[in-house]
């Protein structure tokens, strides 16, 4: 027993659902980088952020305009509010695996601890795509902490990446250079969206009120209910909707949680959905 949906019964919607990770430095790839340094790595990796993040916002830029016309990573000439004017010669860069954070990390949600020096230092996120310590002694001016006077890095959320930039000192003995380099812990929020397909499901009292449950049938006649079935008071159940493609492949299916007498009176309505 088939019946086709109508495009009004069928709805898709999508919502973002969000998840807390928390790591440390085992499990995030960190690499310094420093241009022009004798170690190719170092000096690869600073070509690597240069051209994929902070191109628009180098000092290349100051000495070519062309280069302000480069969308990246870092500026995709959005306006986005990021602040790009800190990339010197050195720093360090952060990977997260894809497998943690999914889409993206959600914007203002990060925070790094990094205790492994004399002083702890707090970073966090302004949700633009700023980082900046929360617990600075020194900062660069009375501005906001995250301004592009007094931010320290940056975070971009779409690809799980995070860099420390800044070259000044924390707090007069610890530089933020020294950030990432030995036992750090980061929580954040991953994104994952989730599509939901609802339909509706109608059954008309005229409609779907034979049974497909083999127990009920008789053995010795095909098609035959058992003697003590044959009232025509016993109604029909439903206890599962099944959804099929338009070859009548089954699809999948939703049992509910106990039969239903099917009403031969009154229309029936069914709501399925499936999320993934």
């Amino acid at each position: 027993m088939f019946k086709s949906f109508t495009n009004e019964q069928k709805n898709i919607y999508e919502f973002k659902s969000h998840k807390i990770y928390k790591l440390n430095q085992s499990t995030i790839t960190r690499q310094q980088f420093s241009s022009g340094s004798s170690d190719s790595t170092l000096s690869n990796y600073y070509k690597f952020a240069r051209v994929n993040f902070y191109l628009s916002g180098s000092d290349y830029s100051t000495h070519n305009p062309l280069f302000n016309n480069t969308p990246t990573i870092g500026d995709k000439k959005q306006q986005s509010g990021i602040f790009l004017n800190k990339f010197y010669k050195s720093g360090s860069i952060c990977f997260v695996s894809q497998s943690q954070f999914n889409e993206g990390i959600k914007k203002g949600s990060f925070s790094l601890t990094d205790s492994s020096t004399s002083s702890t230092i707090k970073i966090v996120d302004d949700s633009k795509g700023n980082l900046y310590s929360t617990n600075a002694t020194f900062s660069q001016s009375v501005s906001a902490l995250s301004s592009s006077d007094n931010y320290i890095g940056n975070i971009f959320y779409d690809v799980g990446v995070f860099t420390i930039t800044e070259t000044a000192s924390f707090d007069g003995t610890v530089d933020y250079i020294n950030a990432t380099r030995g036992n750090y812990d980061v929580e954040y929020e991953g994104t994952n969206t989730i599509t939901t397909y609802e339909w509706t499901c109608d059954a008309l009292p005229n409609e779907l009120n034979n049974t497909t449950n083999s127990t009920v049938f008789n053995s010795n006649g095909q098609g035959q209910l058992k003697d003590n079935l044959t009232s025509s008071e016993y109604p029909t159940y439903i206890s599962e909707i099944g959804l099929y493609d338009d070859q009548y492949s089954l699809m999948g299916y939703a049992k509910l949680s106990k039969p239903i007498p099917k009403s031969t009176k009154i229309p029936m309505k069914f709501f399925v959905r499936m999320d993934y």
